[in-house]
């Protein structure tokens, strides 16, 4: 049952006009819908109204999916009762050419049907939102926002024109092909509407992916979105086809133009919408964090809940919390993907210092909460490189000691070895001296042709570990009772073709695979995973080479950065 705020119907213009005031919503499983009532000029007049999602008394309705856009939100629309709500120029610009001069219409949009000020409210109604955007009769793109320009229209009568010109999977090329005069300016025209800020949301994944049918609009030029996922499927299909063509230099330039097409946001997005028709979509919710890392969202949170509709059913228990810090965000998501997606030990800290980024968990945050009730363990498997062998000092190694930087202290690292998991904890009032370049150990790694420099003093036997995903490489020693400790850090670097010269591998991801001897899983706090960031070994942004030369002795060869 359709629940009214106030009468429909434009109410009369007073001196001064209230903000609108929310009225809460009476369950979970109640949403607002704007009714946008027909007419044209300067004000737009509009109501809100309550329904159960799923309900037979929910009028047919379009979800909108737009960009917000950075400017103040100074436009206004008007409803019943004299008050109004502020909105952005771009969702104004969207209204004035959505409404109809004769008809009413109906319409979801997250900034007015969404109290932005609940916390409480905009955590359930994220959680509607693949019931919103499913059952809403079409999901509207309004693709431009009002700073941009682009030859959209072009791109859209291009677009359906080509997927339409032949019933085969060659339809986009035929097109092309029989069209050469107008070839330059319509692939530059598609180069424009796939590179519209639109693209780059990161809520627009769910909405879209999600929705039954969806159009695509820029003022009054539409294009189904079914055309433009045709023509995105033709050019994936044919991506190896040697014309569109190739033959000459304005044929060649149409060719890097269609495939920085397929290589933009806008083409993923379409070939996802194929993907999910045949299910083969991703539904872990690491997968998709991983997949569209790169689109933007206002608020780090919204990195994890602007895909969460797309997760599989099991989404249900992972909290979404508005109201919650960084670092308990962290903790909840990395808990519901350690616990509920399997997520290989290998790749544990990889993705965790992806999500610390995204979600923008700081250090200092991390170590003022560790030991609260928010605490997490997971598990990582350290490689095994090798066993220690001292080795005498060269010219070699008196030279590379010149190039690195002083390591500070770290904290004392224990592991409990009497299970098949080692448990490692850490001691913050323990923590070794800082080391000087001078007195680093030098050694090799037993069997391999690698060398290194570490922050600790080493014993034979001792063992060297890698964590995959950083450049985070130690020492570690076992002890009796079932006790080892991780001594310090380490530099490792490599002999090149010159066996008298070394290379460094520092910005270089480590390739481990000639000289890993194994791997060991160990348990630890979530917050000590996250402090092994800050153990990296400082990376420069060039890799060096250190090389003899027979009159200047040793030289440093500061190769580009990589």
């Amino acid at each position: 049952m359709a629940i009214p705020l106030d009468p429909l119907g434009p109410q009369p213009q007073h001196d001064q006009a209230a903000l609108f005031q929310y009225q809460a919503l009476e369950s979970q499983n109640t949403f607002r819908l704007l009714r946008l009532h027909a007419g044209q000029g300067d004000r737009i007049w509009t109501s809100l109204h309550h329904y159960i999602i799923g309900s037979e008394t929910r009028p047919s309705y379009r979800a909108i999916s737009y960009t917000w856009g950075q400017d103040v939100a100074r436009y206004t629309i008007h409803l019943p009762g004299n008050s109004v709500i502020k909105v952005r120029e771009n969702l104004s610009n969207a209204l004035r050419s959505i409404r109809d001069r004769e008809c009413d219409c109906w319409l979801w949009i997250d900034a007015i049907c969404i109290n932005q000020d609940s916390n409480e409210e905009r955590n359930h109604q994220i959680k509607l939102m693949a019931d919103i955007y499913g059952m809403a009769n079409v999901v509207l793109a309004w693709l431009q926002s009002a700073d941009e320009s682009a030859d959209v229209a072009r791109a859209f009568e291009f677009v359906h024109a080509a997927v339409t010109y032949d019933r085969s999977e060659d339809s986009v090329y035929l097109y092309s092909r029989a069209h050469p005069r107008d070839n330059k300016r319509n692939w530059r025209s598609v180069k424009g509407l796939c590179g519209l800020r639109y693209w780059t949301r990161k809520w627009i994944v769910q909405e879209l992916v999600i929705a039954r049918t969806v159009v695509l609009q820029v003022g009054n030029s539409e294009c189904s979105m079914a055309d433009f996922e045709k023509f995105c499927r033709q050019l994936d299909h044919n991506r190896d086809k040697r014309a569109y063509d190739r033959s000459s230099s304005a044929r060649h330039r149409i060719w890097k133009l269609r495939n920085l097409v397929l290589a933009s946001p806008a083409a993923r997005l379409a070939l996802q919408r194929l993907e999910t028709r045949d299910e083969r979509q991703p539904r872990l919710l690491h997968e998709l964090i991983e997949r569209y890392a790169g689109s933007a969202c206002k608020m780090p949170c919204d990195h994890v809940y602007a895909l969460y509709n797309l997760v599989g059913e099991h989404r249900v228990l992972l909290s979404v919390d508005y109201a919650a810090t960084p670092v308990q965000r962290f903790v909840a998501v990395l808990g519901f993907i350690h616990d509920y997606e399997q997520l290989q030990p290998s790749r544990v800290l990889e993705f965790a210092n992806l999500l610390a980024r995204l979600l923008d968990v700081k250090q200092e945050d991390v170590l003022r909460q560790r030991g609260r009730s928010e605490d997490l363990d997971v598990t990582v498997p350290p490689v095994i490189l090798g066993t220690v062998e001292l080795a005498p000092e060269t010219e070699a190694s008196i030279a590379v000691r010149r190039t690195v930087e002083p390591l500070h202290p770290i904290p004392q690292f224990r592991l409990d070895t009497s299970h098949a998991t080692w448990v490692l904890t850490a001691d913050e009032d323990a923590h070794g001296p800082r080391v000087g370049r001078p007195d680093m150990t030098y050694f090799k790694i037993a069997q391999s042709g690698f060398h290194g420099l570490a922050a600790c003093r080493l014993d034979f036997g001792d063992i060297i570990w890698h964590f995959p995903g950083t450049q985070l490489v130690f020492a570690l020693r076992e002890l009796p009772a079932h006790r080892a400790l991780i001594l310090g850090r380490a530099y490792l670097f490599s002999a090149t073709k010159d066996p008298e010269s070394f290379e460094f591998w520092l910005t270089r991801p480590f390739d481990y695979n000639n000289v890993r001897q194994g791997e060991r899983h160990v348990t630890m706090n979530w917050a000590i995973l996250l402090e092994l960031r800050s153990l990296a070994i400082p990376a420069k942004d060039v890799n060096i080479v250190l090389k003899t030369n027979a009159r200047k002795g040793w030289l440093v060869d500061h190769a580009e950065a990589l």
